[in-house]
């Protein structure tokens, strides 16, 4: 009998109505292993708007205190 998948690693680029159908995916992944390791990364050559980033990115996520 084969040992038993323990660890699995993805990494995809989505847009945004993607992501919400790989958040899914996720949260499925986070019931069959308790807790998942999320990395975000995005780049935009013009520049990312300051205030958007923080009022629609960082404070949201350190609200539901996932990042400091």
């Amino acid at each position: 009998m084969p040992a038993p998948q323990t660890r699995v690693e993805l990494t995809f680029t989505a847009d945004r109505t993607q992501l919400f159908t790989a958040w899914n995916a996720v949260a499925n992944l986070a019931d069959m292993a308790g807790k998942v390791t999320v990395t975000v990364k995005a780049e935009n050559p013009a520049g990312l708007d300051k205030a958007k980033l923080q009022n629609g990115v960082i404070e949201p996520l350190r609200e539901a205190e996932l990042i400091q």
